[in-house]
C-alpha cells in the first residue's frame, strides 16, 4: 500500500474518532420578572401582584391566577411581609401552606427547594454567567460542593437589616425535581413596604 493511501486511511480514522465525541448539551434558559406578593403598607398580600412563579416555565402569576396552575408554582417572592417587615425572601408553597392563608385556594402544595449558594457556597455571579452546558453544571456542583438534597423551603435574598443582597445566586430543585440555578438582577434597596420591589430572575436548568 502506498504511503499516500496509508495517510488517507489514518486521517479518515482520526476524523471518525473526533465526530463520535458527544456534542455539549446546553442548559435550558429563561428570564422573567417577579413582583413582591406584599402590596400594602402594613405587609398584607395584594392579589394582583405577580409574585408566584414557575422556574422551568419562566412565568410569574398573581394570587388570583395561581390557584388554577398551582401544580406549576415553585416559589413566591416576599418583600416586607407582615410576619417580617425587614425581609426579602423566596418561599415554597408547602411552607406557605403551614403559616399563611395566601395559598389556601391552591389544590396542589408543591415542595420546591432552594438555597442562596453565593452566600453559603461562594458561587459567584461570574460563575453563574459562565454556565452554558450540562458539563458546566456538573462542574459547578462539584467545585462549590452543592448538595441538592440539603436545600430548604425558603431562602433569604438580604441580610434583613440594610436590604443589601447576601448573595445573588440560588440553587434550586423545582417541583418536578429538576435541578438548576438562578441569579437575581440589580434592585433598588429599601423601597417602602407595599412596593412591587421588582426582581429579574435569570434561570439555568440542567437539561433532562
Amino acid at each position: 500500500m502506498k504511503n499516500s493511501q496509508i495517510f488517507l486511511l489514518g486521517f479518515i480514522a482520526f476524523s471518525g474518532c473526533k465526530s463520535s465525541e458527544p456534542a455539549p448539551i446546553p442548559v435550558e434558559k429563561t428570564e422573567f420578572t417577579v413582583q413582591s406578593i406584599i402590596g400594602t403598607s402594613n405587609g398584607g398580600i395584594l392579589a394582583s401582584r405577580r409574585g408566584f412563579f414557575s422556574l422551568a416555565d419562566g412565568k410569574a402569576y398573581s394570587q388570583t391566577e395561581a390557584p388554577a396552575v398551582s401544580d406549576k408554582i415553585d416559589f413566591a417572592y416576599n418583600y416586607h411581609g407582615g410576619g417580617c417587615n425587614t425581609c426579602r425572601f423566596f418561599e415554597n408553597v408547602k411552607n406557605m401552606s403551614t403559616r399563611t392563608y395566601y395559598v389556601e385556594a391552591f389544590s396542589t402544595h408543591t415542595d420546591a427547594r432552594i438555597a442562596n449558594v453565593e452566600a453559603y457556597n461562594k458561587m459567584s455571579v461570574a460563575a453563574f454567567d459562565s454556565l452554558e452546558t450540562s458539563s458546566d453544571f456538573d462542574r459547578m456542583v462539584k467545585n462549590y460542593k452543592i448538595d441538592f438534597n440539603q436545600l430548604s423551603g425558603s431562602a433569604d435574598v438580604t441580610n434583613r437589616t440594610t436590604d443589601a443582597a447576601t448573595g445573588r445566586v440560588f440553587a434550586f430543585k423545582d417541583k418536578n425535581g429538576r435541578l438548576g440555578f438562578f441569579k437575581i438582577g440589580n434592585y433598588t434597596a429599601n423601597v417602602p413596604t407595599g412596593n412591587e420591589a421588582t426582581l429579574t430572575l435569570s434561570v439555568k436548568i440542567k437539561a433532562q
